[in-house]
């Protein structure tokens, strides 16, 4: 079941962010069971939203992601939230878990 891990960053600035990319190089990136990504700033700090295939995908993640996000003087410590619906680029909904 797809679940969706929430990364909140108050008071930080999105240089913090690209850094992430610099440590953690194309592992960072190159992940087939994450579905989607998202960073937006607040103007008071940045959150960063991705969506896996499932909880075992995105805890392999934090191998690679856990280091990379230490090395650009983050501290993450993501909420994760299971998906109860989603629609693809090609226009395709999914309900997940109970009706």
């Amino acid at each position: 079941m797809p679940i969706a891990a929430v990364f909140e960053f108050p008071g930080q600035d999105l240089a913090q962010y690209r850094k992430v990319f610099e440590a953690g190089g194309s592992p960072i990136i190159d992940q087939a069971q994450r579905l989607f990504h998202v960073c937006y700033s607040d103007g008071d700090g940045f959150t960063v939203v991705d969506v896996w295939e499932d909880e075992g995908a995105f805890a392999a993640f934090g191998e690679i992601i856990g280091p990379a996000t230490a090395a650009a003087g983050l501290d993450a410590r993501p909420k994760v939230f299971v998906v109860a619906g989603m629609i693809t680029h090609d226009g395709r909904y999914s309900a997940y878990g109970p009706a």
